[in-house]
């Protein structure tokens, strides 16, 4: 997949905000939904076993239940487990064509094992239904001693197949989420990414922890859909069904207690492992958002155990959902933090080509010191404090690191903890670039002048 990096053009920096968009959108379709997927195949499983152990038909049928809700359908298997990885794989091709450490071809290969992996769990899904209806002919077969034999050893081979097909779908299913992490994991860090090659990116703890916040999720997820779906969407089912309703909320609430109990363990450490110089201000106001929602889950989670009300199921599947959506808006933070240099040479070759097109010969010249004077005296001045530090102290180490500062005025983060943190003042890149020449040549003069 690398080679779409080499076919991608240079985008204008409203372009790239929008990128930085869109991949939160399509991020937001993917991950939950191949997390529920693969938290809602181990389960069906689980339950399954317990069924082939215990000889109670409940388990059995929850299996069942669980994969028609969690899956849905075929086409909303493709429309949002495939399509959004592809997209995923043509944003990134544009945001990271100027980093040597953005790994697409780990999307590439998620793509196709994901397939691969929906193919075996859709089988295994379809298969469950086709077990009911070997139970109806094996009632009419009963009778017939010949018949219900080759019934039994059919149906036999039928059942080992349907589990087949499960345990390879969810195996597959989870190197997918491995190489995922790893990909998503790459495109965050960009050049302080170390790994050096496959096995290495594998068994990176940054890898590891974002995998298993990926399993965690999974299974709270997982039943939180199954809870929605069953007692929500299908309310008329529960009340028909009293005592079997009450065995899967028992059985399901069981399992998200254990693993939502994990769930700020893993949100925590996940967020830990991002570099200071990557963080910033909006994602602390996200992970407050998260921290709000995590306790919103318990509370909800809370209600449905001692007042049980299927509104409370609603509640508790969106609250999980938005959750993922603070991780995912996160994750898109500290990567455009980490690409934010390659965004503006981006963006500075946009512009270049565009006024070539338009018979400009290049970008139009802007007078850097009336931006400067019209976006940053308000909280700036050259040689003494104001609102910000004096540019004559923090200018200077940007001395030959133009790049960096232009990075930094169109991108800022707190950097001194005796001033407040600078407002993004919204410069385009060709604007920011003007003020970045006007400042570092006016404090070179500066200085110059009181040696």
């Amino acid at each position: 997949m690398e080679f779409l990096k080499n076919i991608a053009l240079p985008q204008s920096a409203e372009h790239i905000e929008l990128l930085h968009l869109l991949l939160i959108i399509v991020l937001f379709l993917f991950v939950p939904f191949i997390c529920s997927i693969f938290g809602g195949t181990a389960l069906s499983l689980f339950f399954k076993r317990i069924r082939r152990k215990s000889g109670d038909e409940r388990y059995g049928k929850l299996s069942k239940e669980i994969m028609e809700i969690v899956t849905i359908n075929k086409g909303v298997g493709f429309i949002i487990g495939i399509v959004p990885l592809f997209t995923t794989i043509l944003i990134l091709s544009q945001l990271l064509q100027n980093s040597s450490t953005s790994h697409l071809d780990y999307f590439g290969y998620t793509l196709i094992i994901v397939s691969i992996a929906l193919i075996f769990i859709y089988s295994y899904r379809y298969s469950l239904s086709f077990n009911l209806i070997f139970k109806a002919f094996d009632k009419q077969s009963s009778n017939d001693e010949e018949v219900h034999r080759d019934y039994l050893k059919f149906s036999h081979e039928s059942k080992k197949i349907s589990n087949q097909a499960g345990i390879n779908g969810l195996i597959i299913l989870f190197l997918a989420l491995w190489i995922f992490s790893i990909g998503i994991s790459s495109a965050m860090f960009g050049s302080q990414w170390q790994p050096s090659g496959f096995l290495s990116a594998l068994f990176n703890p940054v890898v590891l922890i974002r995998l298993l916040l990926l399993v965690v999720v999974s299974f709270v997820l997982a039943g939180a859909a199954v809870l929605f779906g069953f007692f929500y969407m299908n309310s008329d089912k529960y009340e028909s069904t009293g005592e079997y309703g009450e065995f899967v909320k028992s059985k399901i609430l069981r399992v998200i207690f254990i693993f939502a109990v994990l769930l700020p363990v893993f949100l925590l450490v996940n967020m830990l492992i991002v570099p200071g110089q990557l963080l910033s201000g909006s994602m602390f106001v996200y992970s407050i958002f998260g921290l709000i929602l995590l306790f919103l889950v318990y509370h909800f989670l809370y209600m449905i155990f001692i007042k049980f009300s299927s509104k409370f199921t609603a509640m508790l599947f969106f609250a999980l959902l938005f959750l993922v959506l603070t991780v995912i808006i996160n994750d898109q933070f500290v990567i455009r933090n980490s690409t934010k240099v390659d965004s503006i040479k981006l963006a500075d070759k946009y512009d270049k080509m565009l006024a070539e097109l338009e018979g400009k010969g290049g970008p139009v010249k802007l007078n850097g010191e009336e931006i400067y004077k019209t976006h940053c005296t308000a909280c700036h001045r050259l040689d003494s404090k104001l609102v910000g530090p004096p540019h004559d102290q923090v200018v200077p180490k940007y001395f030959g690191k133009e790049k960096q500062l232009i990075a930094f005025i169109r991108n800022p983060v707190k950097v001194n903890p005796d001033y407040p943190p600078m407002p993004n003042p919204g410069l385009k890149p060709n604007e920011a670039k003007a003020v970045a020449e006007y400042l570092l040549k006016r404090v070179k003069e500066d200085l110059e002048k009181k040696k």
